[in-house]
C-alpha cells in the first residue's frame, strides 16, 4: 500500500509541474484512449444483438464514410489546416470559416456526384438511400468540429475537448443501442445513425461558432491555399484510405457480407493497438509541427522512438491474446477471424511507423513524395486482394495489408533523408522494433493452439518490458519544452 502511496505521489507531482504541452498530451492520449477504448468494449454486445451480415454491412458502411468523406470534405481539417493555423496566426478565424464553407462545396458537389451515378449508372454503393442522406448530412459539420479540436490541441487547452470527447464517449453507444432495440426492423441504420447522434449536435454548435466569430465572409485566397496545398497530396489520401479500407469492402464483393463481418472483427480486436496509437499521435502533432517551424527537427526521435518501441509492445502483447480478445469480442461463429488478427496489427504498427516518417515531410511541405509512395503500395494491396483472396479466402486480406504497409514503411523512411538532407530517427532503434513485430506475426499464429507456450512467451515478454522500463521515463520535460 505504501508502495503504492507513493508512486502516485510521485505521478501527480510529475502530471501537476509539467509544461502546458505535456499536459494536453497526457490529457489527450487519456481521452482518446477513454473513448477508442468504449468503442471496443461496447463491440462484443453489437456482435450478440446483430448478425455477422448486418455487422457487416455496418463495417462496410464505414469504410465507405472514409473513403467518400476524403473527397466531401476534402480533408481540410489535416495536415493543410495544421500547416494553415500556424502560417496564418493571425487571421485564424476567417482561416477557418473559408475552409469550412470551401468542405461544404465539396460536399455538395460530391453527394451530387454520388446520388446520379448511384442512381443512374450504377450502383455501387449497397447502402440505404437513408444512409446515403445521413453520411453526406454528417459531412457538412463534421470540418466544424474537428477545426475546433486541432485549434484546442495548438493551444494546449485540453478541458473543454475532454469533456466533449467523453459526451461522445458516453452517448454514442447509448444512442446506437437504443437505436436497435426501438427499431428491430431497421438494425443497421439505427446503429450508424445513434451513434453519430452526438457529435452531429456538437459539431452544428462548432460550426455556429465558427460563423459568429469570423467575419462571415469567404477569403478565396484560403480556398486557392486548401486546394494548391491538398490536391498534390489527394492521391496520397485516397491510397491511405485504400489501404485502410478496401480489404472489407473487397471482401464484401468478392466473398460475403459475413465473410466481411467475421473480418471486420478481425480488425476491431487489431484495433487496440490503433486506440493506442492514435491517441499518441494525435496529442504529438502540434508538437511535430512546432518542432519542423522551429528547425528542430532532429529532436523528434527522443520523443517519438521510444512511443514506438512502446507501442511495438503493445502490439506484440495483443497478437500473444488474439485468441482470448476474439472469444471477448464476439460469439463463436467469428473464431476463424483470430488468424488475422496478427497481420493486421503489424500492419497497423507499420502504418503508424509511416506516419512518424511522413509527418516531417508534409510539415515542410514536400507532400508530393509522400505520394508516390503512397499510390504504388495502395496499387499493390488492390493487385494483392484480387489475386489472393479468391486463391486463399478472406484471411489473405490480412497478409496483403501487412506486405503493403511493410513496404510503404520503408519506402518512406529511405526518401526521408534525402528529402530533407537530414536522418533523422535511429535506424538501430527502428530495426530491432521492426523484427521484434514481424517475428511475432509469423510465430504467434502458430501456436495459438498450445496456451501454456503463449503465455510463457506473454510472461517473458513482461519481464522484458519491466527490464526495459526507463525506456518511456527517457521522455522529459525539456522535451515538451
Amino acid at each position: 500500500m505504501n508502495f503504492l502511496k507513493a508512486n502516485y505521489k510521485k505521478l501527480k507531482e510529475y502530471i501537476t509541474t509539467a509544461p502546458p504541452a505535456l499536459k494536453a498530451s497526457i490529457a489527450y492520449m487519456a481521452v482518446n484512449f477513454m473513448q477508442k477504448g468504449i468503442s471496443f468494449l461496447t463491440s462484443p454486445i453489437y456482435t450478440r444483438v446483430l448478425s455477422t451480415a448486418d455487422y457487416g454491412k455496418v463495417s462496410v458502411y464505414t469504410s465507405w464514410v472514409e473513403i467518400l468523406g476524403m473527397f466531401a470534405m476534402f480533408n481540410v481539417y489535416d495536415s493543410v489546416y495544421n500547416n494553415g493555423y500556424l502560417e496564418y496566426e493571425h487571421d485564424r478565424e476567417n482561416l477557418t470559416f473559408s475552409m469550412l464553407r470551401f468542405s461544404n462545396l465539396m460536399t455538395c458537389l460530391t453527394f451530387l456526384v454520388v446520388w446520379l451515378v448511384n442512381h443512374y449508372v450504377f450502383r455501387f454503393l449497397q447502402i440505404s438511400d437513408t444512409l446515403i442522406f445521413f453520411m453526406f448530412f454528417c459531412f457538412l459539420f463534421e470540418p466544424a468540429f474537428e477545426f475546433w479540436k486541432t485549434q484546442q490541441r495548438f493551444k494546449y487547452h485540453y478541458k473543454a475537448a475532454c469533456i466533449y470527447a467523453i459526451l461522445v464517449m458516453i452517448g454514442s453507444p447509448i444512442f446506437a443501442l437504443s437505436g436497435i432495440f426501438l427499431f428491430p426492423d431497421s438494425k443497421v441504420e439505427a446503429r450508424i445513425i445513434g451513434a453519430q447522434l452526438v457529435t452531429i449536435v456538437i459539431g452544428i454548435c462548432c460550426y455556429a461558432l465558427e460563423w459568429y466569430r469570423s467575419s462571415r465572409k469567404v477569403n478565396f485566397r484560403y480556398w486557392k491555399y486548401t486546394f494548391t496545398f491538398n490536391l498534390p497530396l489527394f492521391p496520397y489520401m485516397i491510397s491511405t484510405f485504400v489501404l485502410n479500407c478496401s480489404d472489407r469492402i473487397m471482401i464484401s464483393y468478392m466473398v460475403s457480407d459475413s465473410a466481411a463481418g467475421v473480418y471486420s472483427i478481425a480488425y476491431t480486436a487489431a484495433a487496440i493497438v490503433g486506440i493506442v496509437w492514435s491517441s499518441i499521435i494525435s496529442a504529438m502533432t502540434p508538437l511535430i509541427y512546432q518542432r519542423c517551424r522551429e528547425d528542430r527537427m532532429d529532436t523528434l526521435s527522443d520523443i517519438l522512438m521510444p512511443l514506438q518501441t512502446f507501442f511495438g509492445i503493445i502490439c506484440v502483447t495483443v497478437m500473444a491474446l488474439a485468441p482470448e480478445v476474439i472469444r471477448f469480442l464476439a460469439p463463436s461463429s467469428y473464431g476463424e477471424g483470430v488468424y488475422a488478427v496478427p497481420a493486421i496489427i503489424a500492419g497497423t504498427f507499420f502504418n503508424t511507423g509511416y506516419t512518424i516518417f511522413s509527418a516531417p515531410i508534409i510539415a515542410n511541405k514536400k507532400q508530393k513524395y509522400v505520394t508516390y509512395v503512397g499510390v504504388f503500395t495502395s496499387i499493390l494491396n488492390i493487385v494483392l486482394n484480387f489475386l489472393l483472396i479468391p486463391r486463399f479466402g478472406y484471411l489473405a486480406a490480412g497478409y496483403t495489408t501487412l506486405i503493403s504497409y511493410f513496404i510503404q514503411y520503408i519506402g518512406t523512411y529511405m526518401i526521408l533523408p534525402k528529402i530533407l538532407g537530414e536522418r533523422i530517427y535511429k535506424k538501430d532503434r527502428i530495426t530491432l522494433n521492426s523484427a521484434l513485430v514481424v517475428v511475432s506475426a509469423v510465430v504467434f499464429p502458430l501456436i495459438y493452439g498450445w496456451v501454456g507456450v503463449r503465455y510463457l512467451l506473454l510472461v517473458v515478454l513482461l519481464i522484458m518490458i519491466w527490464k526495459n522500463r526507463n525506456v518511456l521515463l527517457r521522455l522529459r520535460y525539456r522535451d515538451f519544452s
